[in-house]
């Protein structure tokens, strides 16, 4: 395949790409792990990516673990996998931020003590008689330690801690990497602002005016403006332009008391709002209180049974005529006087203190109602997160590499993942185009009765690399020997230029002052080879040890040097199953097709990890290769054969073997296809009586991939 027309169906795989393929795998997850590293200096220990798409949380931080939701909305949002890749580093520095800036320990102490019934750090200071009135009511709530109540404030107050920490830290993040990191959390930040509902709508909605300065007030803070289009002279749009000053002054305090001492003073500043909740909700407890006794006059009064026992007591009494004197019942008219006295004020006792209760319990109910409508209409872009407990050293970290070619390396992710998959593709194309061809090629008798299995490896493991840098050592001395040979006969086959010519058509313009006159330049075109090449190795298991190691050697010199010369090549290795069969049809070949004229950056990994097994059935495998030959369309072709021995498999050794492969030599013979045959074995005298004036007799294993080579380079010369 062209290069070019590779290089553009990777592009089309790339396009294919999705984000669960790109995102859940190890090199992307290195790729966060290693800008996480960095951005924190080398003290982030742990990385924890999840997919929750369900969830609103686009990521937090706790302790010495930062998490990263790979399925958040903000990231959904956007369309190219590079923005979307983008966007999770924005989220990635967002949350590193906290990592090195928020003091958990500290926003857990704010919330203790507010809950506790005290300011912390300190109590605000008011700047005037409203905010000095605002000051006297909460703290009237803070000194009951009412917890209803001061929920409310927490709530708020948490709300906007962490959302006066969320500026500082951007702008930290922003200012240390400025690229990547920058660019992610400025798009997360206008994506959160697109969708901050605008100040008419949250009116239309009827939310309580706590949340809706919330959401002003994260607009204000995540873009420096609010939405606010009708121009209509709101009054919480008076309230905000009295609390930016505040916000900008606690966005940039490197202290986290001062910001905690901003949100103090805005929660004064913003009282009559409490004031007006808690206002409504109080009046709400007394109306459905004042509806309780009502509905009780309606059920009609109960009698008592203390005062029916008493009734009975009287009746028992007159009952006994003549039994009591007059004395004894004054005395019994004075006791029952007392104790309905003391009844009557016990169950004005109770009343009260039901009515207590159930006016109480009404108010915590409809304050913990509020509470929740809060946490729901707060804005969503905006979240809690957690810390490591002791704040980290404000000191400037330059813009990492890894940071600053976070680009570079999601490129290269998407590259190798869509060569991966395009090579997969076309490795199966190749594949089954290989089976196809086997099944139509008509062997020859006895041939065809056995089984033919087609070998090719895909996955390329470690080992395998380690084995073919062990040959690359090795080959390099065997090129370094035929380098004199090789590089004038391959220059002179291609297209080249002569200069400083004395004579000639065209002028060489970059020789044209010479002082000798060779002013000339003359385009020798290059010479089109029309060859093709075949190797067939040997890879029966008495090719073991010192024997295969050389003809993979000359497997890889004779590749090489076809590749350098621009000739396809063919490189097969072949054996069988290594069994005895009594029938033909049980006995398997297998072709390992390492090579096939089509170059593949796989072919040399395949040709060094050839290994020997089994027995040797040649025929099978040199009509085989002589019929991939025959298909080709160069006009000369030629077959190099390198065994060491005569065949040896199942009903196939002898002189029927010997007949055979001088049939099928014949045949190839007559239709154009050349012979090469490496003797590398003790069975020389087998292999010259079948390959005849092709043998060639290899005494020294060292000379073979040379010697291979230069039987090429002569048949190219002629």
């Amino acid at each position: 395949m062209k290069k070019a027309l590779y290089r553009k169906q990777i592009c089309a795989e790339k396009e294919k790409l999705t984000p669960e393929k790109v995102f859940h795998t190890p090199q992307y997850r290195d790729l966060l792990t290693s800008i996480g590293h960095e951005i924190t200096g080398g003290k982030l220990t742990t990385l924890r990516l999840y997919d929750d798409k369900n969830s609103g949380i686009a990521g937090w931080n706790q302790g010495e673990t930062v998490a990263v939701n790979l399925g958040n909305q903000i990231t959904s949002s956007f369309l190219t996998l590079e923005l979307k890749s983008d966007s999770l580093i924005g989220i990635l520095g967002h949350e590193c931020g906290h990592y090195r800036y928020t003091d958990s320990t500290l926003r857990k102490r704010y919330a203790e003590h507010m809950l506790n019934g005290s300011w912390y750090p300190k109590e605000p200071v008011p700047e005037n008689a409203q905010e000095k009135e605002a000051l006297d009511a909460m703290n009237v709530y803070f000194e009951r330690k009412d917890k209803a109540i001061l929920s409310i404030f927490l709530q708020t107050a948490s709300y906007l801690s962490n959302l006066l920490n969320d500026m500082y830290i951007e702008e930290k993040m922003c200012a240390l990497f400025p690229g990547s990191i920058r660019r992610g959390i400025l798009m997360n930040r206008d994506r959160n602002v697109e969708w901050l509902p605008t100040l008419r709508e949250m009116l239309e909605t009827e939310k309580d005016k706590i949340s809706i300065l919330m959401n002003l007030c994260a607009q204000y803070a995540l873009s420096s403006r609010v939405n606010a289009w009708d121009g209509a002279d709101y009054e919480l749009i008076d309230t905000l332009k009295l609390l930016m000053p505040v916000i900008d002054e606690a966005g940039k305090a490197a202290d986290d008391m001062e910001r905690y001492l901003a949100t103090n003073h805005i929660l004064l500043m913003i009282w009559k709002y409490f004031a007006e909740i808690i206002e409504e909700i109080e009046k709400n407890s007394t109306e459905n209180e004042e509806q309780q006794p009502e509905q009780k006059e309606s059920e009609g009064p109960k009698e008592s049974p203390e005062k029916s026992e008493k009734e009975e007591s009287e009746k028992e009494k007159q009952g006994n005529t003549g039994a009591q004197t007059e004395q004894n019942e004054d005395k019994i008219r004075k006791e029952d006087t007392e104790q309905e006295s003391e009844t009557e004020d016990k169950t004005e006792r109770n009343g009260k203190d039901q009515e207590t209760e159930g006016h109480e319990n009404g108010r915590t109910a409809e304050l913990q109602k509020l509470l929740q409508q809060l946490c729901e209409n707060l804005p969503k872009c905006v979240r809690e997160s957690g810390g490591f407990e002791d704040k980290q050293n404000e000191c400037g970290i330059p813009a990492s590499e890894t940071e600053a070619s976070s680009d570079n390396a999601l490129q290269k992710i998407l590259y190798e993942m869509a060569k991966e998959t395009l090579d997969e593709k076309i490795q199966k194309e190749i594949f089954e185009h290989l089976q196809k061809e086997l099944m139509e090629i008509p062997f020859e008798e006895g041939h065809d009765l056995v089984q033919k299995k087609l070998c090719r490896k895909t996955e390329i493991s470690d080992f395998l690399k380690l084995l073919t840098e062990k040959y690359e050592g090795q080959l390099k001395q065997v090129k370094k020997r035929l380098r004199l040979k090789l590089l004038p006969i391959l220059k002179n086959q291609k297209e080249r230029t002569e200069h400083k010519l004395f004579l000639g058509r065209r002028v060489d313009l970059r020789n044209i002052a010479a002082p000798s006159g060779a002013v000339f330049k003359k385009q020798q075109p290059g010479k089109k080879m029309d060859i093709c090449v075949a190797v067939l190795v040997d890879n029966s298991f008495s090719m073991c040890g010192e024997r295969m190691d050389h003809a993979i050697l000359a497997a890889l010199c004779l590749y090489d040097f076809c590749m350098e010369a621009e000739i396809p090549v063919l490189v097969c290795g072949h054996h069988t199953d290594g069994y005895r069969h009594e029938n033909l049809k049980d006995e398997t070949v297998y072709l390992h097709c390492c090579a096939d004229f089509e170059t593949d950056e796989k072919d040399r990994f395949r040709i060094a990890g050839m290994q020997p097994y089994g027995s040797n059935r040649d025929g099978t495998a040199l009509w085989y290769a002589g019929s991939r030959l025959l298909e080709r369309p160069e006009k000369q072709k030629l077959l190099f054969v390198i065994s060491d021995g005569a065949p040896n498999a199942n009903q196939y050794g002898g002189t029927g073997a010997k007949r055979d492969l001088q049939k099928i030599r014949k045949k190839l013979l007559q239709q154009g296809v050349f012979f090469q045959a490496a003797a590398i074995g003790s069975d020389k005298e087998a292999i010259q009586e079948i390959y005849e004036e092709s043998f060639l007799d290899i005494t020294d294993l060292e000379q073979l991939p040379a010697l291979l080579t230069k039987k090429l380079l002569r048949f190219i010369r002629r």
